[in-house]
């Protein structure tokens, strides 16, 4: 029987090579490169713990950003494995090197290949598993767990190795676990007043996990069931009367404000479990009509529209970009909002497909509301505007 234990080395870098002009990615190496690196890299290991020498050792030619490395089932570590166990069964008489090289721009394992919407930044990842006798595993994993933060710093010709077949400009590397990993991401959300969404993330990766249930900081709401996030996307006028915006006053544009700070902090909840590959079903407030699957939501407006209102007018602002879309139809005002950037060109061609009339398109670079109402409304002459 095998049994494995999901390592990693986590590589502090230069990102600003990564940006701009003259932007450059991390490489792939091929066969020949990886086996130089894995081997410098299971000397490190041998060193720190000499019954790892007795333990195959499998590595991935490719550096990737924590975001796909935490996934569900965790498909980088997952792949290895698999592919260590193949040649196990082939070859089990002695501990094997298996380094994944890169061929002609490809992972032989689709699981492995980097993903190219993820930008390079500060920090990359390269995963290794150690696997043997599962009594021997054991003993490593607790070993490894215990000694990596304060000896796994990687030796000199590691460093190297990394740098010249990786193309990266190498700060700091060293041997992590992949709970060390966990943990580190903890502390990064813990510091910036994001732990709820730390709870989403380790709901969604761990299988035995129960439903569990988080409220951002400015009242979104989340739950994690059935193998997917269920995130509650609160349109400005249901937001204002009846959800996280109802007891918050109306003048001096504090509506507008805060519901851009609650889209704000909504979307960053929504970009990162995406970018840990998390199903998130976007669903209405206290409605079981099913997850909102067209790209944007139609909002029909309880609000008449102003005086000489704009036939569409664009609520927007300049962090966020389009917040909402208001649309004047035969008297009646509708609310078209984006929940995607997908999302965002469907509204646009759904708008543009009414063959509304030119000239009547409003762009304020704001949220335009009624403060009376506590409802999105058209740009136009109005009395009691955002006052």
């Amino acid at each position: 029987m095998l049994a494995h234990a999901r390592i990693l080395v986590t590589i502090e870098t230069d990102p600003t090579r990564y940006h701009g002009e003259n932007a450059l990615s991390p490489l792939q190496p091929d066969r020949a490169g990886c086996e130089q690196v894995l081997a410098h890299l299971a000397a490190d290991l041998t060193r720190l713990f000499p019954e790892a020498a007795r333990c195959s050792l499998a590595m991935a030619g490719a550096v990737y950003d924590q975001t796909q490395v935490i996934r569900p089932n965790f498909p980088l570590h997952s792949a290895l494995e698999t592919m260590v166990a193949a040649a196990w069964q082939k070859n089990s008489s002695q501990p094997l090197r298996l380094a994944i090289g890169c061929s002609e721009g490809r992972m032989p394992d689709p699981r492995l290949q980097p993903d190219p919407a993820i930008p390079p930044g500060l920090l990359q990842n390269l995963p290794l598993v150690v696997s043997g006798d599962p009594e021997m595993i054991d003993r490593l994993s607790d070993a490894m767990e215990h000694q990596f933060l304060e000896q796994g710093q990687l030796s000199a010709h590691s460093a190297k190795g990394l740098e010249s077949n990786f193309g990266i400009a190498l700060t700091h590397a060293r041997f992590m676990t992949l709970t060390d990993l966990l943990a580190m991401l903890r502390l990064q959300l813990e510091h910036f007043d994001f732990l709820p969404l730390w709870e989403l993330l380790d709901a969604a990766i761990d299988p035995q996990s129960p439903v569990t249930q988080v409220t951002g900081r400015l009242g979104q709401a989340f739950e994690f069931r059935d193998g997917s996030v269920h995130a509650q996307f609160e349109t400005f006028d249901h937001w204002a009367r009846a959800g996280g915006g109802q007891s918050l006053p109306a003048g001096e544009r504090a509506l507008e404000q805060a519901y851009a700070d609650w889209t704000r902090e909504y979307r960053q909840y929504i970009t990162t479990l995406h970018a840990h590959a998390i199903p998130v079903q976007q669903i209405l407030p206290g409605e079981d009509s099913g997850p909102l699957e067209q790209g944007f939501l139609v909002e029909a407006s309880t609000c008449p529209p102003p005086a000489e209102a704009a036939e569409v007018t664009e609520h927007s602002t300049a962090d966020l970009g389009v917040i909402a879309v208001t649309v004047v139809r035969d008297g009646h005002q509708f609310n078209y909002y984006p929940l995607s950037p997908a999302g965002l060109n469907k509204l646009h061609s759904s708008i543009r497909a009414m063959g509304l009339g030119p000239g009547g398109f409003s762009y304020p670079g704001s949220l335009v509301h009624d403060p009376r109402q506590r409802c999105l409304r058209a740009d136009g002459d109005s009395p009691g505007d955002n006052a």
